[in-house]
């Protein structure tokens, strides 16, 4: 039962008058009530509705586009300037296929040093958290690849790696790029591809003869004046991802 307080009035007869006041037990909020804050939330909730669960796998167009060739990086470039055949995985994790600071794996020295990716694929293919491994064809000067790929929520990372050849032990391309956000799957990507030395080979050329490199290097951006020279033109080429499935 509600506790009654008695006012005194005063009313314009002069009289008093007494009139009950009613005051909320103690403890007791005078705010807004437990059905008015629930019937609140709930229209909160039917206005910014949180969103759907990502699904469980996106299909990925990747479209490599190389840009390496005397026209592209004039007095830089060799004149038979090409790339080794790209290799593309996904994973779980990063630094599944190389880490910046970290040294080559007997496959990314192969791969940066001879254009081979048949020490690569199956190391990559050993490695629990690789998902999936793809090769496709090497270009020479200016050209296009596409290749596809499925992500899963257990594997949401691309990386890649080519070869620019001729040279000592450099390689473009990019790693554990993470399509999936705290929003879902990405829609869409596209960037230069990056440029990297292996940190296995000291020639200071493009043409370069073998120069093993003892110890080895980390894997790093351009260290030789020539290669820091040509990456500074232009990249050597871009890369678009688009979500068609």
């Amino acid at each position: 039962m509600k506790r009654a307080l008695f006012a005194v009035t005063l009313v314009s007869a002069g009289l008093l008058a007494l009139g009950p006041v009613f005051a909320a037990p103690p403890g007791v909020s005078t705010g807004a009530s437990a059905t008015e804050t629930a019937g609140r939330s709930a229209r909160q909730k039917q206005v910014n509705p949180p969103p759907p669960p990502p699904a469980p796998t996106a299909v990925y167009r990747i479209t490599i586009n190389i840009a390496f060739d005397t026209s592209t990086h004039p007095g830089t470039a060799p004149g038979n300037a090409h790339v080794s055949n790209p290799v593309i995985a996904t994973h779980s994790i990063p630094g599944a296929m190389f880490v910046v600071g970290g040294f080559a794996s007997p496959g990314i020295e192969t791969m940066a040093e001879l254009g081979r990716t048949d020490t690569l694929v199956p190391e990559l293919n050993a490695k629990p958290q690789v998902g999936t491994v793809q090769v496709t064809g090497g270009l020479f000067g200016i050209g296009t690849r596409v290749v596809d790929v499925t992500l899963t929520h257990s594997d949401d990372m691309i990386s890649m790696v080519t070869m620019l050849a001729p040279s000592p032990d450099w390689f473009i391309g990019f790693a554990d790029l993470d399509m999936l956000g705290y929003g879902g799957w990405r829609q869409s990507a596209s960037f230069p591809l990056n440029s990297y030395d292996a940190g296995t080979d000291s020639g200071p050329n493009f043409n370069s003869n073998d120069a093993d490199t003892q110890p080895s290097e980390t894997i790093s951006g351009p260290r030789d004046p020539a290669f820091i020279a040509s990456a500074g033109q232009n990249p050597f080429g871009t890369v678009s991802i688009t979500r068609i499935g």
